[in-house]
């Protein structure tokens, strides 16, 4: 595991520096409505913003905020969605020195995972973040979140898209929801943080990416025609069975597994279901179902009947970045097996364990752009679907 770090003061000077904060909704600019539910407010979030006392201060950046005309809870957002916040980061990179954006939390790892991906060379940093408990409340997690949030857009120069939540700074494809209720609702299970937070801001600079040295570009056609499967003891494989058979559409599987990759491969009817699947092009991938380390098919037998099969390793993704990397790069491939082979290829820093089994160190390498004759501003298709 990486070890070196860098301090840097909570007093910096950055009135210089300019933030661009696209607010699409979520918990964070919520207030009570007659009824006594909370529900977005178009303009609430902006006007307590501007209330702050910190804002206008010195160690403060400066900013405006981009309020979304339809302001929507993030468990209805989609690939759509993320394209419309691209194409805003896009429009204004050359204007603003970082990026924040604030959305609700249930969907937060889809969104920034997806965004790591279709923000190809960043070479400035893009915080998602949001609440658990919303400004409107006395006692409220938005406040801090929200400043930390422009601090670290405005001053860390990580060149990723990040979730700064509580006391971390994420990488946004290692980041993963993990508490429903809790004031530290994210983690990155098989990741350090980039940053945390205390008396001082420590930055981890040997787990951060390396500028990139092309153009800044953003691909925004996702093709999201994917379902997710979870295995559990004695499921019923007809339905994979009926699902591959029937599906016209369906671009990829993604197998949660047991372990390393492990599951029922003396099933015949599963293992068949996934072959013709595979006959398809339809790509089919494992992950574990354990929320630290990763698959690999090749160290027990069962694992070695997937692979034999045509299933790929997805190594140590989370599930949020293993199916908006398939999305993105279903946009840019038409050929499943190019898809197959960029899977195995460490993109944004997402992958780090090897197909052995052992965890390498991911920092400091530059972010590949896979080449592709698709490349396009298209709206993405569909969106993400899961069955447990």
């Amino acid at each position: 595991q990486p070890t070196s770090s860098i301090e840097m003061s909570a007093y910096l000077p950055l009135r210089d520096e300019k933030v661009l904060v696209l607010y699409t909704g979520g918990t964070m600019g919520m207030r009570h409505e007659a009824n006594g539910s909370l529900a977005p407010s178009k303009g609430y979030l902006t006007d307590r913003i501007n209330e702050l006392p910190e804002i206008g201060r010195d160690d403060m950046p400066r900013f405006d905020i981009i309020e979304y005309d339809e302001l929507i809870d993030s468990s209805a957002m989609g690939p759509e969605h993320w394209v419309k916040i691209a194409e805003d980061i896009q429009r204004h990179y050359n204007e603003y020195d970082g990026f924040v954006v604030i959305m609700g939390t249930d969907t937060m790892a889809y969104a920034s995972s997806a965004m790591s991906f279709m923000l190809e060379n960043l070479t400035k940093t893009v915080v998602f973040t949001g609440s658990m408990i919303p400004f409107a409340h006395v006692y409220n997690d938005a406040r801090r979140n929200l400043l930390v949030s422009m601090i670290v857009a405005a001053s860390s120069r990580i060149p990723e898209v990040c979730v700064v939540f509580n006391d971390k700074v994420l990488r946004a494809n290692r980041t993963v929801k993990v508490n429903s209720i809790g004031l530290d609702a994210f983690d990155s299970p098989n990741y350090l943080p980039l940053a945390t937070l205390g008396t001082v801001i420590r930055q981890r600079k040997d787990c951060i990416l390396s500028q990139p040295i092309g153009p800044f570009t953003v691909s925004t056609n996702l093709i999201a025609k994917i379902i997710v499967i979870k295995l559990v003891p004695g499921f019923d494989d007809e339905s994979i069975e009926a699902l591959v058979k029937y599906s016209t559409s369906l671009r990829a599987i993604v197998l949660e597994l047991y372990g390393t990759g492990n599951g029922p491969s003396k099933k015949k009817s599963l293992l068949d279901a996934i072959r013709d699947a595979r006959r398809k092009g339809i790509v089919v991938v494992a992950l574990t179902q354990c929320a630290r380390g990763g698959v690999s098919l090749e160290t027990y037998s069962m694992g070695r009947d997937f692979s034999d099969a045509g299933v790929i390793p997805g190594g140590d993704m989370t599930t949020e970045a293993c199916t908006t990397k398939l999305a993105y790069l279903f946009g840019l491939f038409p050929d499943p097996s190019e898809v197959e082979s960029y899977m195995g290829i460490n993109l944004r820093g997402e992958l780090s364990i090897s197909s052995t089994g052992i965890l390498r160190n991911t920092s400091n390498l530059l972010s590949v752009i896979p080449p592709s004759p698709l490349r396009s501003t298209h709206t993405s298709q569909n969106s993400l679907s899961n069955v447990v």
